[in-house]
């Protein structure tokens, strides 16, 4: 009976026994299989890091291989660099060939800006900033329209604000206005709007911006045909002012003579000797075979209905200058009379007359 009730008690804890090993298995397992998948869970995710670390390094390769680079390699951003020490025709010249191979949209916004940001104390770089940007205007427009709009808004804020701060920032606003305006970037509207806006409110810094604008392109505007008759006008006006102010208010005796200055700079003698030395300088002293395309174009710029007899009577007396100079003469007929044909033929004329007459007279004194 005592093995028998063993049996028995063994028969009824065999199936718990069982379940409890079954169940500890099954822990087990579980544990083991989650332990697993963290690890495979772990290393998706290193290899999906790898994966967007290398997609970034080939976006990043991309990107500075999508960025435009000029002939020798350079970026925008030293070219930009480069701007300011551009201060001769030569640099600005290789700048501007340069910036064509680096054109975007993005760079022309980055270079309008930069140019309006030039130092206010650099006023010297004015010139060249103004004829990199007319160079660029034959084929980029959006150029000269932006700084145009940049300046005119700077200007109306600064002459709106009537507060006697910040004169360097009013005189290289006004003066790249006016450079600007003898390259044909700025309308000449602009500069007679901006000098009627100083006119109108006289005091202190207008005074000094009216002036600035004037010895800047008062003498261009002044002998320009078209605007002439309006700047004769305007400088009547300032005069006037100038008087008004030291009779009523009286004036510092340096705003007294920057307006008369910048009054004479655009009376240029109109005496036609001035013009006939010119001309004899030209002809007789620096005539050469290095400078003979330069002596024609500057002979080209003369009044020519007012020079042609005087130019005609040096041309005949060569013999005023060197002998090795008559083929370099007859040279510059040839080149004048593919634009002033008469010319040509008055030569001509005139040397065979003189020979003619030397023949007949036979004088020694013209031989």
């Amino acid at each position: 009976m005592l093995f028998y009730s063993l049996e028995l008690l063994l028969l009824d804890i065999a199936p718990e026994l069982h379940q409890g090993h079954v169940a500890a298995h099954d822990i087990g397992d579980t544990s083991v299989d989650a332990a697993v998948l963290t690890d495979r869970k772990s290393e998706k995710k290193k290899d999906e890091d790898e994966k967007d670390k290398g997609k970034e390094k080939e976006n990043d390769g991309e990107t500075e291989k999508d960025k435009p680079r000029g002939p020798e390699g350079t970026n925008l951003d030293g070219l930009l660099q480069r701007l300011p020490g551009c201060v001769s025709r030569d640099l600005i010249n290789q700048l501007t060939v340069e910036f064509c191979y680096l054109n975007s949209k993005s760079s022309r916004k980055k270079l309008a800006r930069a140019s309006f940001n030039v130092p206010r104390t650099s006023l010297e770089l004015l010139p060249y900033y103004s004829r990199m940007v007319a160079t660029l205007s034959t084929c980029m427009k959006d150029i000269p329209s932006t700084l145009l709009q940049l300046f005119e808004e700077e200007f109306n804020f600064l002459i709106n604000k009537k507060d006697q701060m910040n004169i360097e920032t009013k005189t290289r606003n006004i003066r790249f206005i006016g450079e600007l305006c003898k390259f044909k970037i700025a309308p000449s509207v602009l500069i007679f709007s901006c000098l009627k806006a100083c006119l109108d409110d006289f005091p202190h810094h207008n005074i000094d911006v009216a002036c600035n604008l004037l010895e800047t392109c008062g003498r261009y505007l002044y002998w320009h045909p078209d605007t002439n008759v309006r700047m004769a006008n305007m400088l009547e006006i300032l005069m006037c002012l100038k008087t008004l102010r030291i009779w009523i208010l009286g004036t510092v005796p340096l705003w007294k003579t920057r307006i008369t200055c910048a009054n004479h700079l655009n009376d240029l003698p109109e005496s036609p000797k001035f013009v006939l030395l010119c001309i004899r300088k030209l002809l007789f002293t620096d005539l050469d075979k290095s400078l003979i395309e330069q002596v024609l174009r500057q002979l080209r710029k003369l009044p020519w209905s007012e020079c042609q007899p005087y130019l005609l009577k040096c041309f005949l007396k060569v013999h005023k200058g060197k002998y090795g100079q008559i083929h370099l003469i007859a040279s510059l007929t040839a080149g004048l009379s593919r634009y002033h044909d008469e010319f040509a033929v008055a030569v001509v004329d005139e040397v065979l007359e003189e020979i003619r007459l030397g023949l007949e007279v036979n004088e020694y004194g013209m031989q």
